[in-house]
C-alpha cells in the first residue's frame, strides 16, 4: 500500500486513545454494576500500553517514509547528522566543564 496513505492511517489511529478513554468513561459511569479499582486500573494500563504500541509504530512508519534514523541511506544526510550530533556534545561537554569551576 502506498506510504503515504499508511502514515496517514497510523495517525489517524492515534485518535483511537481518546474514543478508548471514553468507551472506559461511559462505562465507568453507566454499568449497571460498579467496576472495582483493579477493573479501573486495568483498563487504564491496557489503554496506555496500546497508545504506546500505536505511537511506536507511528514513529516507525514516519522514519521509513522520510528516511530518518535506522532507514537514513543518504551519505550526505548520514554526514550532516554526525556532525550535528558531534557539535551538540561539544557544546555539553564544555557547558559540564563550565560548571565544574
Amino acid at each position: 500500500m502506498n506510504e503515504r496513505i499508511d502514515l496517514e492511517s497510523a495517525v489517524m489511529l492515534m485518535w483511537q486513545t481518546s474514543d478508548d478513554i471514553e468507551l472506559l468513561y461511559k462505562h465507568y459511569s453507566d454499568a449497571p454494576e460498579p467496576m472495582t479499582e483493579d477493573e479501573v486500573a486495568t483498563t487504564l494500563l491496557g489503554i496506555k500500553a496500546l497508545h504506546s504500541l500505536r505511537c511506536a509504530a507511528l514513529e516507525d512508519m514516519y522514519s521509513r517514509k522520510f528516511e530518518l534514523d535506522k532507514y537514513c541511506v543518504d551519505p550526505q544526510k548520514l554526514a550532516a547528522r554526525e556532525d550535528w550530533f558531534d557539535k551538540v556534545l561539544n557544546e555539553a561537554r564544555t557547558k559540564t566543564k563550565e560548571k565544574k569551576k
